[in-house]
């Protein structure tokens, strides 16, 4: 083993041990974060806007961010809230119409 490969392993290990530290940080003073459709709890989260974007650490489940319904429409004070992902409604068309190159033949 040359010295190169041991110090990649380092680095994978350390980045591997900086992840977890900061996952720990994250479920541990993180905010709950609640579904806004469905109610139910997603998780606990660090939530970190930076430059225009917004970074969720720690969380599991795959959300969107959104702007909350108002009942008068104000700018200048808008809520942001999470929801889930939907899993997609449309067919695999791949496996339904198309079949595999292998199968088909030359008539």
């Amino acid at each position: 083993m040359d010295f190169a490969s041991c110090k990649a392993i380092v680095v994978k290990l350390m980045r591997k041990l900086i992840r977890s530290a900061i996952l720990m940080i994250a479920h541990t003073f993180g905010a709950r974060i609640i579904s806004f459709e469905s109610g139910r709890n997603l998780g606990k989260a660090l939530i970190i806007p930076w430059h225009g974007k917004i970074h969720i650490i720690g969380l599991q489940a795959a959300v969107r961010p959104m702007f909350q319904p108002q009942k008068r429409l104000t700018y200048w004070k808008q809520e942001i809230v999470f929801t889930e992902h939907s899993s997609p409604d449309f067919p695999n068309i791949r496996m339904i119409e198309r079949p595999s190159p292998g199968k088909i033949t030359d008539d």
